[in-house]
């Protein structure tokens, strides 16, 4: 009797390997691809996004992320980065996305400008849809391949690029449109959605990164934080920093991630 018994236990714990063994099994890792642009052909340069970038994905590495980098993307780059990152995506892995950069709103869609968008006016916003990235669109793509967690940073909600483009300029004071992420998905702005986000805080900050920027790198390395706590924390100190300079820049977030996430633990 005592045999049966190791025998039937031995056959049970088989049994249950192969069910283990059976099940699919998603080794989970992070990815992020971060990407700048500062010289922008036909509307505005910009003086610190390639730094905003650059000190983002540094940040990002000491979080375990493996981190695609670009910058001063054209049309045709752009495209090309996103195809590279999309094959690094796995299903249940964790992908983060920061754009820093022009980005303009069009019928409440928002979009990210490459390096050679062309100066539209006012009758052509089609030109944008069709020369720029929809920021939702970059959120589908992930969600695609499988991504568990998306966390999209768009530090991209600076003053119209199209006002001085000729008496026919694109109307509207810039920033972009709010958003409604599906599952899965969390998304932080710059600024409120219509506001616009501050480089520098006067003619004498010489501090190399955007205001948002700088504050946000510092909250994402707080330990035990989820993203939630990342981001109002991220409000608080570009509200107050702006606030005291005479402005008011609120970044934004809208969260569709079910429970806590937290990046440092």
């Amino acid at each position: 009797m005592k045999k049966f018994w190791m025998l039937a236990a031995m056959a049970l714990s088989a049994s249950a390997t192969g069910m283990i063994g059976s099940t699919p099994a998603y080794a989970e890792k992070r990815v992020a691809l971060v990407i700048g642009n500062n010289d922008y052909r036909n509307i505005p340069a910009l003086r610190k996004a390639v730094n905003d970038a650059r000190v983002m994905g540094d940040t990002l590495k000491q979080l375990g992320f493996n981190v695609l980098f670009a910058e001063n993307q054209t049309r045709k780059a752009f495209s090309e980065t996103m195809l590279a990152f999309d094959q690094m995506i796995a299903p249940g892995d964790t992908a983060f996305f920061f754009f820093a950069g022009h980005g303009f709103e069009v019928a409440s869609q928002n979009y990210l400008l490459p390096t050679d968008i062309a100066a539209v006016t006012q009758g052509q916003e089609e030109l944008i849809r069709d020369g720029a990235f929809a920021a939702e669109r970059v959120i589908s793509r992930f969600q695609s391949r499988g991504a568990r967690t998306s966390i999209f940073v768009f530090d991209a909600c600076r003053n119209n690029p199209f006002e001085g483009t000729g008496t026919r300029a694109i109307g509207g004071n810039g920033g972009l449109a709010a958003m409604t992420p599906p599952e899965g998905v969390f998304v932080v702005f710059s600024a409120g959605a219509k506001q616009t986000a501050l480089d520098r805080l006067s003619d004498n900050d010489n501090n190399a990164n955007s205001v948002f920027t700088r504050n946000f790198v510092h909250e994402l390395v707080q330990p035990g934080a989820n993203l939630v706590q990342i981001a109002k924390r991220t409000q608080t100190d570009v509200r107050n920093m702006t606030a005291a300079a005479n402005r008011l820049q609120t970044p934004a977030y809208y969260d569709q991630i079910v429970g806590d996430f937290v990046l440092q633990p």
